[in-house]
């Protein structure tokens, strides 16, 4: 084995050993290159020298940290110093000086390697330190962060019909805020609402179960229900039924101004449209004020301006009685069938038509021994009529409480109902006057009316075709 310059052939395991033991510690951590080193070496002798290190700096000093060499060391290199030191003191002075002359050969081998690279970038520093042993040198870059830049949209889709349907809400919130009786039944509402009251109610529904207390009030409540009469708001079930017939009455006089407005804007008989504008504008302000009246007046001359309708429009055909029969039949279809109120009603009655066979035969079974059971003289008749109030009052309290609840149930469905057939007539006949008289803003606001009921996508479906929703055409294939 040759290694540059003669050398003894007993020592050159040991200047090999010593080459790659320091090649390993200069590249991993100083405790594992110097135990490894003590290991390894037998016998070698070294005096002091001192390396020249040229080391490269990164042109943002700002996010670099360079870590040296102290001349205070751990315990552990401490240790590992000494005993190379010592097995070190066995070796000659000629085999010192060759293995140090390599050593130096080597190293400035790597200097100019780093220098050639330092001069390519254009910024780097030497150092010059004493050392006695292996030296390790770290560097530890830390990258900037990166800024990253963040796009961020959105994309907005207008229906019309929505558009339409906020306006009337905003308008009926309105009107609800200027009434009076709405902030009183909103009270109501929320006073019979509470859990405290809630609790209140079924316990007299129970003693009334056991001691009719009551005698014929709840017959004579159930005649004002379906009558209309006379409306007490004593109950929860009254007090929301009070409250939606009020604002179904509202929204019918907000439909019916606005309605009202767009004739009168698109009449061609200026004269003639004033007027009947004026008087659309003096019944919307007694509801909302005067503010916003005008700011409805403006919205529907607003969407005026922007229509073109096509004279192939006004040149449709008059519906005839069954004709306008089948177009008010589906539009009251749909709208019942796409209603949120309806639904509502419809829920909270299912609680009681909707039963199992099993609950139906299970709860006559039950209370018929109950009932046999609570008129026998001994201990047994009062625990089975004990048994029975709390088995009534689980399954929802008294059959005659339940037929109460129901009819203010169907009051309400029938006061939604009203609503929505007076609102879908008024959209019909509306629609084939504008038609006739060629009155372009009546018309669109009456399909606007329609869509609001029954949906943007169902009005083509019902009057065939559609001035306010724009359709895009899909892509014809070759």
């Amino acid at each position: 084995m040759t290694t540059g310059f003669p050398m003894k052939k007993q020592n050159a395991t040991r200047t090999a050993a010593f080459l790659a033991l320091y090649m390993v510690s200069t590249t991993f951590s100083p405790v594992v290159a110097a135990e490894s080193f003590a290991r390894s070496s037998k016998a070698l002798h070294s005096s002091g020298f001192s390396i020249a290190i040229n080391e490269i700096l990164p042109e943002s000093s700002d996010s670099t940290q360079e870590a040296l060499p102290d001349e205070s060391q751990p315990p552990v290199e401490q240790q590992s110093s000494a005993l190379l030191r010592n097995e070190v003191s066995q070796a000659t002075d000629d085999e010192t000086s060759e293995i140090a002359q390599d050593v130096v050969d080597i190293e400035r081998q790597q200097d100019g390697e780093q220098t050639a690279t330092a001069e390519k970038k254009g910024f780097f520093s030497s150092w010059s330190l004493p050392i006695s042993g292996p030296l390790v040198f770290s560097l530890k870059r830390q990258q900037l962060a990166q800024k990253s830049k963040e796009l961020s949209g959105s994309i907005s889709f207008e229906d019309p019909y929505e558009s339409a349907s906020q306006h009337i809400e905003g308008l009926l919130e309105c009107a609800l805020a200027r009434d009076s009786r709405s902030e009183s039944l909103e009270k109501a509402v929320t006073h019979y609402r509470k859990k405290t009251q809630i609790v209140i109610a079924e316990s007299k529904d129970a003693i009334n179960h056991v001691v009719p207390f009551r005698g014929f009030g709840p017959s004579a409540e159930a005649g004002n229900i379906i009558t209309g009469e006379k409306l007490e708001i004593k109950s929860r079930a009254a007090a929301e039924y009070a409250r939606q017939k009020h604002v179904d009455e509202l929204h019918v006089k907000v439909v019916s101004s606005m309605m009202q407005i767009s004739m009168g804007l698109g009449m061609t008989d200026q004269e003639r449209g004033q007027t009947v504008t004026a008087s659309g504008v003096e019944a919307l302000t007694q509801l909302v004020g005067e503010e916003e009246a005008e700011k409805a007046k403006a919205q529907i001359a607003s969407m005026a301006s922007q229509l073109s309708v096509d004279d192939e429009v006004f040149k449709k055909p008059t519906w005839d009685v069954q004709e306008r029969q089948k177009l008010h039949r589906q539009i009251m279809e749909l709208s019942l069938d796409d209603d949120p109120v309806v639904h509502q009603i419809k829920k909270h009655i299912h609680k009681y038509n909707q039963k199992s066979k099993f609950a139906m035969v299970s709860s006559s079974v039950v209370q018929t021994m109950l009932g046999a059971a609570s008129m026998t003289p001994t201990f047994v008749g009062p625990a089975a009529k004990t048994a029975l109030v709390a088995f009534v009052m689980a399954t929802g309290g008294p059959e005659q409480c339940k037929l109460l609840k129901e009819l203010y149930l169907d009051k309400r469905l029938e006061s939604r109902w009203k609503v929505l057939n007076e609102e879908a007539h008024m959209a019909v006949e509306n629609y084939q006057l504008a038609v006739l008289t060629k009155n372009p803003t009546l018309l669109c606001y009456s399909e606007s009316i329609v869509g609001q009921m029954v949906g943007g996508h169902h009005v083509n479906e019902v009057f065939g075709t559609t001035l306010l929703a724009k359709k895009t055409e899909s892509p014809k294939t070759m």
